[in-house]
């Protein structure tokens, strides 16, 4: 395990939080599949031309079964990301960034359940302190759990069948530096033609504000370009186990920058279920690291 890897996945938690404040503010003038549109086109736009200049790293090998799995784990991504955008239209960023951290705990479950790896005790144990966290952070009193708080769980498990969707996909494809251009490329441009062709048939007007631009461009630039190939080349090096541990960062940025750019306040109920959420990611991955290392 090199800590270069690592380095990159914090350095992509660090872009993910930012995308919550960013999409919020944008969702304010623009429909959430107006948003993924014109951000996946944006980076399909940016992109496209660089694989086809640089063709030896985006279709080399069995490129063919390359692209077979990338669009299918590129089809899962634009899922997460519809029912984050969606989700989002109805509950804070701040809140958003610690439902879709759940994925961490769901990651392991799910390789356990598809036999990719096997979930220790600690995964389990973390179940119900991440459920009590999600208690305390929906605060009944205040109604519960909202529709965009549920579509952001179901994102949560979307993304953490992406996440492992890609390291077995990586594997099968005979290391991830012969296949990373191609599932790169892949996840983009499929997330460009779904976002693009569900929004045309959603059929809203498309009255675009100057923060939607901006929003649309850091998600476009840094969301859907840097991100994806920061998950998609360094991910698959570092142990599902260990990945889980660095992005439990990600909820963490994410209501930093909710509170520095969209004001989100925090009562303390809220504080103390968000950093539950985070023990549990925390104690699970770190249990599985130790079954995997022991």
């Amino acid at each position: 395990m090199t800590s270069r890897p690592t380095l990159a996945l914090v350095i992509l938690t660090l872009i993910w939080g930012l995308t919550f404040p960013m999409t919020k503010a944008a969702l304010e003038d623009v429909t959430p599949l107006q948003f993924l549109a014109l951000r996946f086109c944006l980076a399909s736009a940016i992109l496209l031309p660089i694989a086809l200049w640089k063709r030896r790293e985006f279709f080399s090998g069995d490129w063919r079964r390359v692209w077979a799995w990338g669009v299918g784990i590129g089809a899962l991504l634009l899922l997460g990301y519809a029912l984050q955008a969606i989700g989002m239209k109805f509950t804070t960023a701040s809140r958003s960034g610690f439902f879709t951290g759940l994925l961490t705990i769901f990651a392991p479950l799910l390789a356990a359940m598809i036999g990719s790896s096997r979930a220790g005790w600690a995964t389990w144990a973390g179940i119900p302190v991440a459920m009590t966290g999600v208690w305390l952070l929906a605060d009944p009193s205040t109604g519960g759990m909202n529709l965009g708080d549920w579509l952001t769980v179901g994102c949560a498990a979307v993304f953490a069948l992406q996440m492992v969707a890609l390291e077995v996909g990586s594997a099968k494809l005979g290391g991830i530096a012969a296949a990373a251009g191609g599932l790169w490329l892949a996840q983009v441009l499929v997330g460009g033609a779904g976002s693009l062709g569900a929004a045309l048939i959603e059929g809203e007007s498309w009255n675009v504000s100057r923060t939607a631009l901006i929003g649309i461009a850091y998600n476009g630039i840094f969301g859907s370009i840097l991100a994806v190939w920061l998950q998609t080349r360094f991910q698959p090096l570092v142990p599902a186990a260990h990945a889980s541990l660095v992005f439990t960062l990600e909820p963490v940025f994410a209501a930093v920058f909710a509170w520095m750019i969209l004001g989100d306040l925090w009562t303390a109920r809220g504080l103390a279920g968000a950093a539950l959420i985070v023990a549990a990611m925390g104690f699970s991955s770190l249990g599985m690291m130790g079954r995997r290392e022991g």
